[in-house]
């Protein structure tokens, strides 16, 4: 860091993404929760004709991948707003629902990028501990402008039941963020519960279950005047052409994502249910990821064990309390990681 930095954001500051080898590498990579599988086959075809118009600006709007959206959710075209990832989305949450030094309310454990999101906006954050499958009241009771719950959650793949989230978050206040990066591997969508919660925003992503991280797109979907908060401060230009083409022809591809989930889900099962059988404990999970515990061993030392097999799996927390958190990846990677283990 340089002497320039701000000193409210403290030494070593910053999100810490992933390890992301260089692609061509012989890497098993089950660290950042990305598709194991490639997107559909229309999405080359839609970036190459996009190519044509990069000398122009793109849709500021999204266009027409925005519309898309809408007709794919039931909802008003005024009801979707597209950004440069989920990621840019969050940080336009703050932009405009928190003023410098005010409070967010996130659960514990959660994304790890909100908190820094928090500190670059000069925000303060209060943490409620995160347990079964129902809202913690002293989240839902927090007095703050904004809340923040991933669902299912990031890095546990908890989920809580749209139902149970309504019931829970019936009298919070502010505005209610519900990040629903992973949820094309859970059951149900809080999107349907919008029309009667004109506070509540739901966060999108084409990053997993469309199998488009290395595009960046994500989008909100909520009411009229939360969208245009957003839009009020977010970036002239947020998606690039080629990130609009291709992400439109991947979600006009409901078999090609019909196909990808199923896959993973079942994959995941299998993964469960092998690791518990070794005796690991493994959190039931709706992502495209599982969170578990060697039966022997503390996690970092089994992390290490496999990244020198060339195996990435992400490792949190430390000692007794570390568990790891492997995204599902192909039946082979998959038998090469149970393998590694051995």
């Amino acid at each position: 860091m340089s002497r320039f930095l701000r000193r409210s954001l403290g030494e070593s500051f910053g999100y810490v993404p992933g390890e992301q080898p260089p692609d061509g590498e012989a890497w098993i990579k089950l660290n950042t929760n990305e598709s194991p599988f490639p997107p559909s086959s229309l999405v080359s075809a839609a970036i190459g004709a996009a190519a044509v118009g990069l000398n122009r600006y793109p849709s500021p709007s999204a266009e027409p991948l925005r519309t898309a959206l809408a007709a794919h959710h039931r909802v008003e075209i005024g009801q979707i707003a597209v950004g440069n990832g989920a990621d840019a989305l969050i940080d336009s949450c703050f932009r405009a629902f928190c003023e410098p030094g005010s409070t967010v309310a996130l659960t514990d454990p959660t994304y790890s990028l909100l908190a820094v999101q928090a500190r670059i906006h000069d925000v303060l954050t209060q943490k409620v501990t995160l347990g079964g499958t129902e809202v913690p009241a002293a989240f839902a009771s927090a007095d703050v402008p904004l809340r923040f719950i991933v669902n299912p959650n990031t890095p546990t793949g908890a989920w809580i039941d749209p139902a149970a989230l309504e019931t829970g978050l019936a009298d919070a206040t502010g505005v209610v963020v519900i990040d629903e990066a992973y949820c094309d591997f859970a059951p149900r969508s809080c999107v349907p519960l919008l029309r009667d919660h004109p506070s509540w925003l739901v966060l999108r992503t084409f990053s997993k279950s469309y199998a488009l991280a290395g595009l960046r797109v994500g989008y909100a979907v909520g009411a009229p005047g939360l969208i245009d908060d957003l839009q009020a401060v977010g970036e002239s230009y947020p998606v690039d052409r080629c990130a609009v083409a291709g992400a439109g022809a991947a979600l006009a591809d409901h078999a090609h994502h019909r196909g990808l989930v199923q896959e993973v889900i079942g994959e995941r099962q299998r993964l469960t249910d092998t690791l518990a059988d070794r005796g690991w404990q493994v959190t039931p999970s709706h992502a495209n990821f599982i969170c578990a515990r060697p039966g022997t061993g503390s996690a970092a030392s089994v992390a290490a064990r496999l990244r020198a097999r060339r195996v990435l799996v992400r490792c949190f927390g430390a000692g007794d309390a570390g568990m790891l958190r492997i995204t599902v990846g192909t039946p082979a990677e998959n038998d090469a990681l149970l393998a590694a283990l051995l």
